[in-house]
């Protein structure tokens, strides 16, 4: 039974290997079929983009509030005693403090 499991495993691992090879493969292409185009678009120029700082802002407080989330949502089902309250209630001011400071510093005037 092992066996059969342990080859089959092997056959999965070559086939995906296989396909991930097959599809991985470069073509030759002309350059210009390869290069971005869009109208008016100067294909010679880099085409970086300078990146605004309210987005990155913006990403650092969805992170920030997207862990918060992801810390508070098992608090109703765990062992709630006062000690956890207090922690709670710590962990929600200290991330309130930290929204009020971007606040009176400008970094939310967008809302």
């Amino acid at each position: 039974m092992y066996m059969v499991m342990i080859f089959l495993s092997v056959i999965v691992v070559v086939i995906l290997y296989a396909v991930f090879m097959y599809m991985s493969m470069k073509v030759d292409a002309v350059e210009n079929s390869v290069s971005p185009y869009e109208c008016g678009f100067d294909p010679v120029m880099g085409s970086r983009v300078g990146f605004s700082y309210r987005f990155f802002l913006i990403s650092i407080l969805f992170l920030i509030f997207d862990v918060e989330i992801s810390l508070l949502l098992p608090l109703p089902y765990g062992e709630f005693d006062l000690w956890m309250g207090v922690m709670t209630l710590y962990f929600l001011w200290l991330l309130m403090v930290g929204l009020i400071y971007e606040y009176y510093n400008g970094a939310l005037s967008w809302l």
